[in-house]
């Protein structure tokens, strides 16, 4: 039999010959900074035909950076008289994301429902189905009860909203208004995807092919090349080939210094490091290498989780009490991190809470840095531990044992992660808070 004149097998090599086509296309550095570079034009155009700001929450803020210059941190407080953009995009085979379909109304309905006792869920019937709505719903009222329960306090929330939320969204298939709109009866929480929806992800332009989503897992392609590197560097990027992209990353000319990071006063070169109110509690990761502890003038108790090595004092010449325990990322690290948190609590007991009990001081007096690779994870975990254990409401150390160990539940963890995302912008993974859980509720046995 002639294979190559079987019509079935050549439709299979032809097939097989595109779809490697495709996915070379979509992995092109030079395709994906022109697609986000496109991206970011039309998320321009609907900041400008809103009238209104363009922010990023956390969890978009690594991919919705890449959208336009003119983005703001997750902390940025807008005009208490305007509502706000937020961005983000997604991959081929949807027309918007879930944070923007499902997730971000959700929360709105939530707090609509804890500022003002009602609120209506509002979805996208592009994205979201009349049945999967009615689910959704089913559920507001608990996840409004959880969200009472979170400690946030509801009332500093009803200073600011005096109107409830509303979701409206758009994306590159609908029209934008000729003028800003005005909203009387709410704020309009505008929820932007940059990305329009192309068939198989990827479509032909001139001089590139445009990649949907292109911005998203940017860890994964971008290298060194962060949002304000690439905004920094736009015209050299751009002009360039994937050859060339990687020729200027390795000979060092991209150069840029974040715009959202927000580092305590000293030491601000080697650490990016965050006060979580007024517990003594730091957390945060090294900027660069940190050679010896030495090094780190503003702290005397350290707990280190990175895997950056740093050299310990000789305990004989430096007032330093350092526990070091490098945690890898992934799975490794996380049976690590569940394994080795006892010991970061012990270790923060013998030095922190025998100082107050010994100089009769309050937390507020101590400083203990807690540092992981991240600065968002690991060095969560253990800080959320400390706090569920030794911290009352208000972020003071209560030392009731007793009081302490009959009071741990997951709502308690709970009130405490929220304490913390309050102060820094965190992003601990499902399993770092799952082994603080499991260690915590087995304290009270």
């Amino acid at each position: 039999m002639n294979y190559a004149e079987d019509p079935a097998i050549s439709d299979a090599n032809f097939f097989g010959a595109v779809s490697k086509s495709l996915r070379k296309d979509s992995r092109s550095v030079h395709n994906r900074l022109h697609s986000i570079y496109h991206d970011s034009e039309f998320v321009t155009d609907v900041s400008e035909a809103y009238g209104l700001p363009l922010v990023g929450t956390y969890l978009f803020i690594a991919a919705v950076g890449f959208q336009s210059k003119e983005i703001k941190s997750p902390h940025f407080t807008p005009d208490s008289e305007k509502p706000i953009v937020i961005v983000d995009s997604t991959r081929r085979g949807k027309r918007m994301p879930d944070a923007l379909s499902k997730t971000v109304p959700i929360w709105c309905a939530v707090l609509n429902n804890a500022v003002f006792g009602m609120g209506a869920l509002y979805t996208s019937p592009m994205a979201v189905s009349a049945s999967e709505h009615t689910q959704i719903e089913a559920q507001i009222s608990t996840w409004t009860e959880q969200f009472l329960r979170s400690g946030i306090i509801v009332a500093k929330i009803r200073a600011y909203l005096d109107k409830p939320l509303r979701p409206i969204w758009v994306t590159p298939d609908l029209s934008l208004p000729p003028d800003p709109p005005t909203f009387d009866q709410f704020y309009a929480v505008v929820l932007c995807t940059a990305s329009r929806m192309v068939l198989d992800g990827v479509e032909r332009r001139q001089g590139y092919t445009y990649v949907q989503g292109a911005a998203d897992d940017h860890e994964e392609w971008a290298s060194t090349i962060t949002p304000n590197v690439f905004w920094s560097n736009k015209d050299l990027l751009l002009k360039s080939s994937d050859y060339e992209v990687e020729e200027v990353i390795q000979k060092g000319q991209l150069t840029a210094k974040s715009e959202f990071e927000t580092p305590v006063a000293g030491n601000t070169t080697l650490l990016d490091v965050t006060a979580i109110g007024d517990t003594g509690i730091y957390i945060g990761k090294k900027q660069s290498l940190v050679g010896h502890y030495n090094d780190i003038t503003d702290f005397e108790i350290i707990i280190d989780l990175s895997t950056s090595p740093t050299s310990v004092p000789d305990p004989d010449t430096m007032n330093k009490k350092i526990l070091q325990i490098p945690v890898p990322d992934g799975k490794k690290g996380s049976k690590q991190f569940r394994a080795d948190l006892p010991k970061v609590i012990a270790f923060f007991e013998r030095t922190c809470l025998s100082h107050i009990a010994r100089t009769n001081s309050t937390s507020s007096e101590i400083r203990v840095l807690i540092l992981c690779d991240t600065g968002s994870d690991f060095s969560v975990g253990a800080a959320l531990a400390i706090l569920s254990l030794y911290y009352n409401e208000d972020g003071h150390v209560d030392e009731s044992k007793e009081w302490i160990n009959c009071r741990i539940d997951k709502d308690l963890v709970r009130r405490r992660l929220t304490f913390i995302v309050v102060h820094r912008r965190v992003n601990p993974s499902r399993a770092t808070l799952l082994a603080v859980n499991s260690v915590l509720m087995g304290w009270n046995n």
